[in-house]
């Protein structure tokens, strides 16, 4: 960031001639967004292209490749026509941009539960797996208790205590009545005690979803080759599985996670892609960014897209122009950090004096483009009035007496092994489950010497010891 920039920010945050500093702040900031919006563009582009030309779930997957064509299609009538800019519609090109994000929102949500389902059931097979095969693993359940509880407290991070907390949790045998579930889900509800309403909302949700006990909008419907396999095992009778059944299931189950963490890692690719597009879209008709890796990335775009086109390999001069951009990204993330760190108290401090010098637009797009550019790619781009109601006693008792409900509803109709696969998915989730180190260590001595089932056992001493190795 040059020193003038750096000089606009600081005056901006002393609130100091904002009539010259706003405009100047939003040119700079929609210049260095435009440009590293680009750089992110080429860069995702490029790996979906690779990703395209191996094969495999992409090929296979009519959704995505109908997304995909339409981004093609995007791109070639905004960065390939501006030598003709009159000529580009931005407002229908974000629409439809927006409609893709809201089509790839809604698979992923889809994709999100299957996984949480597979999650669940490999949860199942795990746990049979020693009792069905034969085979064995030696467990000292001392030992392994005295293991577990170094392994958590080896580290005086809390946040990295309490990481490591629900990891193991999620692994130890379930041995607890549902009462005591329960109890466990109201004490980290009670956490949310006045706290935002939306949170515990989200908090709520999260249970819900984590265990799949909402089915969202098209499930069993999208990819029905993953759902098949959910639906064989939500109807397996996990007593009676033969060796040959049991194996010929781990085959299916190992062939549809892998089809389905591609699918999901082609759907994140795109993703990037769409949000980074829609980036360079909204920044389009305000930039002024006369930088050499500009014309380097739209260049290489305008290669890839004809590659795509053409189902070529990707010219050589594309992977040049990585030499012009290389470095730039990195600087440019530095710099909009800076750039993002005031426009909130921008947006809502100085609203009339982005009004007085009519910016509302420019600094609208600069809200969504932030959006665009955070960690959460499937963001709401919406506006949305934030429920800053509190939480309460009530609120909290409410949603507690929802969730229980729902939970008591699948565990009635679901197997011991499945309910157990459940609490210890929700139990990876919470942010606290216990008050105190005794606590802890009693929940994992007790889960250890209660586990009369020796496949369950020694599988979950396999898990934890694993899990143990891997620090």
């Amino acid at each position: 960031m040059n020193t003038e920039d750096r000089r606009i920010i600081k005056e901006i945050k002393r609130h100091r001639d904002l009539e010259a500093n706003l405009p100047a702040y939003g040119n700079a900031y929609i210049n260095s967004a435009y440009e590293y919006s680009l750089i992110r563009l080429v860069l995702n582009y490029y790996t979906m292209k690779e990703v395209f030309d191996e094969g495999g779930s992409v090929i296979s997957d009519e959704p995505l490749n109908e997304t995909i064509e339409q981004v093609h299609t995007i791109i070639y009538e905004s960065l390939m026509k501006m030598d003709d800019a009159a000529s580009i519609d931005y407002d229908d090109l974000i629409k439809r941009l927006d409609a893709l994000r809201g089509e790839l929102t809604d698979r992923m949500v889809v994709l999100t539960a299957y996984t949480d389902a597979l999650q669940i059931y490999e949860y199942v097979l795990n746990r049979i797996e020693y009792g069905i095969t034969g085979a064995t693993y030696d467990v000292n359940v001392d030992s392994l208790s005295e293991r577990l509880f170094k392994y958590i407290f080896n580290d005086n991070d809390k946040m990295v205590i309490n990481s490591k907390v629900q990891m193991v949790t999620a692994q130890l045998p379930i041995r607890m009545t549902k009462s005591k579930f329960y109890d466990y889900l109201n004490d980290t509800l009670n956490i949310y005690n006045g706290s935002d309403v939306s949170s515990v909302d989200s908090f709520t949700d999260m249970m819900k979803s984590t265990a799949v006990l909402e089915k969202p909008e098209g499930y069993g419907k999208l990819y029905p080759e993953v759902y098949r396999l959910i639906e064989q095992l939500d109807n397996t009778d996990y007593k009676k599985l033969s060796l040959e059944t049991y194996q010929a299931i781990m085959e299916q189950f190992s062939f549809t996670t892998v089809h389905l963490t591609d699918t999901v890692s082609n759907h994140l690719l795109l993703m990037e892609i769409v949000n980074a597009l829609y980036s360079v879209l909204l920044a389009m008709p305000y930039e002024s960014n006369d930088n050499a890796s500009v014309a380097a990335c739209t260049s290489m775009i305008a290669k890839l897209h004809d590659a795509y086109i053409a189902r070529s390999e990707i010219p050589s001069s594309v992977d040049e122009g990585f030499e012009l951009i290389e470095g730039v990204q990195e600087q440019l993330g530095e710099d909009i950090l800076s750039f993002e760190a005031v426009l909130p108290d921008v947006l809502e401090d100085a609203e009339d004096d982005i009004s007085w010098i009519m910016a509302d637009e420019l600094f609208k797009r600069l809200e969504m483009i932030s959006k665009l550019m955070a960690n959460s790619l499937f963001v709401d781009l919406k506006d949305s009035v934030e429920d800053s109601k509190t939480a309460g006693p009530e609120y909290i008792a409410g949603k507690r007496d929802e969730l229980v409900e729902a939970f008591g509803k699948f565990f009635e109709s679901h197997p011991k092994e499945v309910n157990r696969a459940v609490m210890g998915a929700v139990f990876s989730n919470m942010p606290v489950l216990f008050n105190s180190i005794s606590e802890i260590k009693d929940y994992i001595e007790h889960s250890l010497s209660h586990c009369s089932n020796e496949s369950e056992l020694m599988a979950c001493a396999k898990l934890l010891d694993e899990m143990m190795a891997e620090e």
